[in-house]
């Protein structure tokens, strides 16, 4: 009998448990007009790569609206507000981790010559669970609207993607 409750208990506690998806905002104090994203490359592999995801701005209701963060295509990233001539623009930028600094390794038949040989540095990365199932035009935007410290999310779709920026490689010499 005391297993029964136990077992009845834990399942009613597992209908009214924790949602672990976020509730989309349907209406937001701003409007979204035209986003975009554009891939860059650099010439050389030192120069990094990545993209820019600009999402124009306007009709804010209120200046009390603080951006978080924006849900782009698997990656988390943190925007910016930046003004232009046409009027604010939200920009997150990505840049592609840069290759590790290629050093020389000795190789000898004597271990004892390559003492001097670094081991390879291990980049750490910060794994967020990515809490939505996104198009590729869409993104999610988290923002905070007022004093209230509770966050907003708004899916944005329509994204289009420009032609990607190519910058020429240092002539050589």
């Amino acid at each position: 009998m005391k297993k029964i409750v136990i077992i009845l208990t834990s399942f009613i506690l597992g209908l009214f448990g924790c949602n672990s998806q976020k509730k989309l905002a349907s209406e937001v104090p701003f409007i979204i007009d035209k986003p975009s994203c554009q891939q860059y490359a650099a010439g050389r592999e030192e120069g990094g790569s990545g993209f820019v995801l600009r999402i124009p701005i306007a009709g804010m209701a209120t200046t009390d609206v603080s951006f978080k963060e924006v849900f782009f295509r698997g990656y988390i990233l943190s925007p910016e507000m930046v003004k232009e001539a046409d009027g604010m623009v939200l920009l997150c930028e990505f840049k592609n981790p840069v290759a590790a600094k290629k050093t020389d390794i000795i190789m000898d038949a004597d271990p004892k010559q390559e003492i001097g040989n670094q081991p390879p540095e291990m980049i750490a990365k910060k794994v967020k669970e990515f809490p939505f199932k996104l198009a590729p035009d869409e993104a999610v935007i988290s923002f905070i609207e007022g004093s209230s410290n509770k966050a907003i999310y708004h899916k944005i779709g329509g994204i289009k993607d420009k032609e990607p920026l190519m910058y020429p490689s240092r002539p050589k010499n």
